[in-house]
């Protein structure tokens, strides 16, 4: 079943999704969404879920729209009942992240909008794996923002459901709701909870400077582009690179295959990303493989890993990770798979993703936050330092933007997957 499910997801994600996607600055809508004529509101609605990593806001809230204009009658249960409910949890946890959630409940009977948010939490220990729980989780702080009455909803419905695990013995329904009641705790910032400490993991609100520092003093950073036909992957890296050419406090130097940026004030910063060469015998791979061959050669160990690139390109960087990771920037691919991953091979990494497609416009501001502090040699403070970028971004839109990325502390799937590991001995 999982290998029909694989095989649905990348056609859905090949065919269909990356096509809207890349026609992203077309205005004509007609042009944009042609690939999707023909397809039912259940076929719309399984493009949406199983591209959840790689769909574009505007592809998301074009599909979504298009599936209740092809219902004879748009109404959300009716929709889930035509699904068999595959999936739905997904689904609203997307609706919550993109601020459809409102406007999907409100296509119901408002008794069947509280049966459907009660079922999007009930019996979360009777599912396959842990990816529902996380949907669960990551769906709460995209609520608290826009509905609180709902939120507290969810809230009172976790607990409920914890008491009645707790009356059947049932030790994974435990862990797992009792660890979303304290994740949900810890969304209201008046409560002041100790994620790291109450749930005995990893630190999760900053990294210690020393900590990511290899034997020779060095923070190592290794950044994965891609190269790309509509140049995206090629104006990232040089986006990336004006922050360090022509700079004092860093030398730069460039061969073939990668670009290593060293620092040239302060504590000792190495930063080394490979090119985004375009071409048919796919160079921009061939220059990640000699990069790594070379940390490898030369005993660097990254610390810090960040992607740059389309979320296609995520699992390449992924098949690549350094287990020596300790921050890893993974853009808008922070899904549960990709999350998983990064967790299988670097068990307390601190994950910065967002919730919607990443810009320059705050990718960069974050990066030069993360090296002004190494520089400098202090500890990574996300909590301060996400406060100072706030400052940054006084415009309603750049602000928008800054708020759908997700430090580690407020990344609750992240921390789920962490501590739900430690607490089932996994």
């Amino acid at each position: 079943m999982q290998a029909l499910t694989d095989r649905m997801s990348s056609k859905a994600k090949q065919y269909f999704i990356r096509e809207i996607n890349a026609l992203h600055t077309v205005d004509n809508e007609n042009i944009r969404f042609k690939r999707l004529e023909g397809l039912t509101p259940q076929e719309l609605y399984y493009l949406i879920v199983l591209g959840e990593d790689e769909i574009y806001t505007s592809s998301y809230l074009n599909v979504y729209k298009k599936i209740f204009q092809r219902m004879a009658v748009p109404r959300g249960d009716s929709l889930l009942l035509t699904v068999n409910g595959d999936y739905f949890r997904k689904f609203i946890k997307m609706a919550a992240g993109y601020n459809t959630l409102n406007d999907f409940l409100g296509k119901m009977d408002k008794e069947n909008a509280t049966t459907t948010m009660k079922a999007f939490v009930i019996h979360l220990e009777n599912t396959d794996g842990l990816e529902e729980a996380v949907d669960v989780a990551d769906s709460y702080s995209s609520i608290m923002d826009k509905d609180l009455p709902l939120a507290k909803y969810i809230s009172s419905e976790v607990k409920w459901n914890l008491d009645r695990n707790i009356t059947t013995n049932n030790k994974r329904g435990i862990v797992i709701y009792n660890l979303l009641n304290v994740l949900f705790q810890s969304a209201d910032t008046t409560a002041k909870v100790d994620l790291s400490k109450q749930l005995g993991i990893a630190s999760i609100y900053g990294e210690d400077y020393n900590s990511l520092t290899d034997d020779s003093g060095r923070v190592v950073q290794q950044v994965f582009f891609y190269g790309d036909e509509d140049k995206d992957g090629q104006n990232s890296f040089e986006n990336f690179m004006k922050m360090f050419r022509g700079k004092p406090e860093w030398k730069v130097t460039m061969n073939e295959n990668w670009v290593t940026i060293i620092s040239a004030k302060g504590k000792p910063v190495w930063i080394f990303a490979n090119r985004p060469l375009l071409g048919d015998d796919d160079p921009d791979a061939k220059a990640q493989a000699r990069l790594g061959d070379f940390l490898e050669e030369n005993h660097l160990k990254p610390s810090i890993v960040i992607h740059r690139g389309h979320s296609y390109h995520l699992q390449y960087t992924l098949n690549q990770l350094s287990p020596s990771a300790k921050i890893v920037v993974l853009g808008s691919c922070g899904g549960y798979n990709n999350l998983n991953e990064v967790l299988t091979v670097c068990e307390d990494a601190q994950i910065i993703s967002s919730k919607q497609v990443g810009t320059k416009t705050v990718n960069e501001p974050i990066l030069q936050a993360i090296n002004g502090s190494l520089l400098s040699g202090k500890n990574i403070d996300w909590v301060s330092m996400w406060k100072g970028l706030e400052s940054k971004f006084k415009d309603a839109a750049s602000r928008e933007k800054f708020e759908d990325y997700i430090p580690p502390y407020k990344n609750l799937g992240a921390i789920l997957i962490k501590a739900y590991r430690k607490s089932m001995g996994e």
